[in-house]
């Protein structure tokens, strides 16, 4: 009878954390970590797709899935195109949020829930499970939730709603950072080579690494040589599914990350 009424208790748990996606998204004015400000439906009102992240600072399961969610915003034209994404903390302060970015390499806006108005955006939205991801389209409803977060899950969802991949626009670029021209060969590997082409001299070294879709690392730090127009990096035995390599400029800063699939 016990394990009956846990059971019960966890799929009214369940109800209440989905209970959202379907109705119209409560709006809110919110201040992130650096003073801007951000108003939901402003966003919405551009034609915006809104992408909420819930989280807090401790959360285990919102650190080990954050490097996933970097990778989304990249991919879809880090907060420039047609996806927003805002962080929304819950009980925490504007120094711990800026904490957690930092270690986390967290680049879209953070909302502290105790001093830039999280906490308020957390109880309109009747999130009790962390990390929530809620996405908001222009008809001001919550059309899905994510879960989990990871490129493959965000991939197939965005699809769904007609969104296709964007690249950040580079606010500048340095002798040192890697051109806007690279990219894969293919993002269908057979065998073990990668191949990276430019479009665009390369004037430095640059470092490509290898992830799993969960972000787990599977080959670090590959140098890629100056005047590299075509590039094949031998992989270590990959077996079949989804990865991701990231590209890095000499100091250690990442330009691009690409998706690949292993077949």
């Amino acid at each position: 009878m016990k394990k009956r009424n846990l059971l019960f208790i966890y799929f009214l748990l369940l109800l209440q954390t989905n209970a959202q996606v379907g109705q119209i998204a409560p709006d809110f004015k919110v201040t992130d970590t650096h003073g801007d400000q951000h108003r939901l439906y402003d966003y919405l009102e551009k034609g915006k797709t809104v992408v909420l992240d819930f989280y807090f600072t401790t959360c285990i399961p919102c650190q080990y899935y954050s490097p996933q969610v970097n990778l989304v915003f990249k991919k879809y034209g880090c907060n420039k195109k047609d996806v927003v994404f805002i962080a929304i903390d819950y009980n925490d302060s504007n120094e711990e949020v800026k904490a957690y970015d930092a270690k986390y390499q967290i680049e879209y806006p953070s909302i502290s829930g105790t001093e830039g108005g999280g906490n308020g955006v957390v109880d309109a939205y009747n999130v009790i499970g962390f990390p929530t991801f809620y996405v908001i389209d222009s008809s001001k409803k919550i059309v899905m939730e994510i879960d989990p977060p990871t490129l493959q899950v965000f991939d197939f969802r965005f699809n769904q709603l007609g969104l296709s991949p964007k690249d950040c626009e580079l606010s500048a670029t340095t002798s040192s950072s890697l051109t806007t021209g690279q990219n894969l060969h293919s993002n269908i590997i057979a065998g073990q080579v990668l191949t990276i082409v430019s479009f665009e001299p390369i004037t430095h070294n640059q470092y490509l690494s290898v992830f799993d879709h969960i972000g787990r690392p599977i080959y670090t730090n590959k140098i890629i040589p100056a005047y590299s127009n075509h590039y094949d990096i031998i992989l270590p035995e990959l077996g079949k599914g989804y990865y991701y390599c990231t590209l890095n400029s000499t100091n250690g800063v990442q330009i691009k990350s690409v998706a690949f699939i292993k077949i």
